[in-house]
């Protein structure tokens, strides 16, 4: 058998065959395991970056390994598909940064996507318009969304039910979802944290690992999208009781033991962990937000006080508690906190002794500013019901009230670049903050608010419509809710 017409050919994309006839076929995927049966070529094709060999009309077409740039057997020059620039990933819930030894601008964990959001043809877009694509739901459940390399030349497409530990591919030509199954033994565990205190982390590679937070302590899994398999490795060996972040280089979530004592698991790029940070005396977190960090700092904050990751001077990383001032509660439903222009993090909470909103400083100085009424925020902007404001959430504008409007943005992601923010526009009859305790159906908008203008381009009534999880894959914005019929997704700008 001459190896430069047939056989397998091992190369970085995986191990590919070709037979007698020319035609080539992914056998074993870059991590060693067997293509599922359950792809297409097709599917095989764009999710690799195939090489194609020009055909006549109608012929069926040749695929070839994206290492080539040549039909070995002819010497025939080989078409390489439109699109073959790999996209950053997208992590959910807000798009951050992936995990990089580069020390990266900002703060992480706020709504703040990292890349650049502006949707195509804007002038153009109307409310009640179709959406530009489409994708079914994948099963019953409530999902969160990645787009990386996962064993993958072009980015794939994963749908993650933390709840259920269910992920499941999408198959981009056969446009249809499939179960990634445990390549050999080990499981994903389950997450019971809630929906506004959930996110993830995302480690690039050819075959990118997820950081998940899980009922046994932080998931490491790399999924292999060829084979629909993945292997996890869980490490901590405790629940988590909020999900991780990106701090000083490495990766960090709070676990808890179980005498009730919290301790910070961490882990380096590679996925090594380090010693465990020990919180002294047992605490009582209560409900838990999500994690923020910048700078020399991150915090959990807590439905009790604010637990707090804090670099020293020394270098080494120490753990606190910090209780709220007596009488306040924090509000974690109303957005991310607000990062002031000198870096500070601030979190919305109720002081019920004066009955009075107040903006409180994360960090050890209890600073505070009273505030007429509760802003929605995504980190750098905030909305007095439905005008974006940069001005801090306790400053009131000097001219104009829009009380009166009845109606409230919820902003859901900030774009990487520019005053761009994509949010959700609903009805505020009954007061905000009613509303959102609320689970009654409402009618809402999808809208992009720049510098120039807000573009209304969706409309749809579900209950809790801010529950809206927006991701990008194949250039295009998508919209899910578990409550809808589909995935609606927008061409953005190239």
């Amino acid at each position: 058998m001459d190896h430069k017409t047939s056989g397998d050919w091992p190369l970085p994309s995986g191990v590919w065959q070709v037979d007698d006839a020319g035609d080539w076929t992914l056998q074993r995927s870059a991590d060693g395991q067997n293509v599922s049966p359950l792809l297409g070529q097709a599917d095989i094709g764009k999710l690799m970056h195939a090489r194609r060999l020009p055909a006549a009309e109608g012929a069926p077409v040749r695929q070839f390994p994206p290492e080539f740039a040549f039909d070995p057997a002819t010497g025939a020059a080989l078409q390489v598909p439109p699109d073959t620039a790999v996209a950053p990933p997208w992590v959910p819930p807000f798009g951050a940064h992936a995990v990089s030894d580069i020390p990266l601008p900002g703060a992480a964990g706020l709504r703040q996507a990292s890349v650049p959001l502006k949707l195509a043809d804007q002038r153009a877009r109307e409310e009640h318009a179709q959406a530009d694509a489409s994708m079914p739901m994948p099963p019953p459940g409530k999902y969160e969304f990645f787009s990386a390399q996962f064993g993958t030349c072009a980015p794939a497409l994963l749908a993650l039910d933390p709840r259920k530990a269910a992920l499941h591919a999408w198959l981009p030509a056969t446009k249809r979802w499939l179960a990634l199954e445990p390549e050999s033994g080990g499981l994903l565990a389950e997450s019971d944290l809630e929906h506004g205190a959930w996110r993830a982390e995302l480690v690039p590679d050819f075959n990118s690992v997820l950081v998940l937070p899980t009922s046994h302590g932080l998931a490491c899994i790399r999924p292999d999208v060829p084979s629909l398999t993945y292997v996890v490795e869980h490490v901590g060996g405790a629940p988590c009781v909020a999900a991780p972040v990106w701090f000083q280089n490495r990766l960090w979530a709070p676990l808890r033991d179980d005498d009730g004592r919290i301790r910070f698991a961490n882990l380096d790029a590679m996925q090594t962990p380090g010693s465990d940070v020990l919180l002294d005396g047992a605490v009582e977190l209560g409900k838990v937000g999500a994690p923020v960090a910048y700078n020399r700092m991150a915090v959990w904050p807590c439905a009790h006080g604010q637990l707090r990751l804090q670099l020293q001077p020394d270098g080494h990383v120490a753990a606190s508690f910090t209780p709220w001032p007596e009488g306040l509660v924090p509000h974690f439903e109303f957005g991310s906190p607000y990062l002031s222009r000198d870096g500070g993090l601030w979190q919305l909470c109720f002081e019920h002794s004066r009955g009075t909103y107040v903006y409180v400083k994360l960090g050890a100085q209890s600073e505070r500013a009273d505030a007429l009424a509760p802003r929605l925020c995504s980190g750098s902007f905030n909305y007095r019901f439905a005008t974006k404001l940069k001005t801090a959430p306790w400053e009131e504008p000097e001219h104009g009230d829009d009380g009166g409007k009845n109606q409230a943005v919820m902003p859901l992601l900030e774009s990487g670049s520019g005053n761009s923010v994509f949010g959700v526009k609903f009805a505020t009859s009954a007061g905000l903050s009613s509303v959102l305790r609320s689970n009654e159906r409402l009618a809402a908008q999808l809208v992009q608010d720049d510098e120039f203008r807000e573009t209304v381009f969706h409309t749809f009534a579900v209950s809790e419509p801010w529950n809206v999880r927006l991701f990008v894959s194949e250039n295009k914005l998508w919209a899910y809710h578990p409550l809808l019929s589909r995935i609606d997704g927008w061409n953005l700008q190239a």
